[in-house]
């Protein structure tokens, strides 16, 4: 039997494919321009709530295991994806058929919270 990396087994795993994951989403050229009967919040919002979740709480995940603090992971980590939703979100106005959204990081941001708060007011395992 050959021995995995240790890294692929690591938390940090998920985040980088969470995060990779996201990138590739944003950097993809769009031919089909937006709806106007979408007007700010276009189905796309449902999907940046969903995937800044997933990267925030991961990011959190790691973060604990890392022996950091669950308040200051969860902080830390809202802070992280919400930042990576700027940056890719700046990226977009360099590829055809994309646009810098605000509604975008804000709903990347309230799937961000909204998984922090869950994780802290729900019963679930985890942190």
């Amino acid at each position: 039997m050959c021995d995995q990396h240790p890294w692929l087994e690591s938390r940090w795993t998920t985040v980088a494919l969470l995060a990779a994951t996201l990138l590739a989403g944003a950097v993809v050229p769009s031919p089909l321009g937006r709806h106007p009967e979408f007007g700010r919040f276009g189905p796309d919002k449902l999907l940046h709530l969903v995937g800044h979740a997933g990267l925030t709480a991961a990011l959190a995940d790691a973060l604990v295991a890392s022996r950091l603090d669950e308040r200051e992971a969860a902080v830390v980590a809202v802070c992280a994806s919400t930042g990576y939703g700027v940056a890719t979100g700046l990226l977009q106005t360099r590829v055809p058929g994309r646009a810098f959204e605000r509604a975008d990081v804000t709903a990347g941001l309230v799937g961000s919270v909204l998984v922090v708060l869950g994780r802290r007011y729900l019963p679930v395992s985890g942190w």
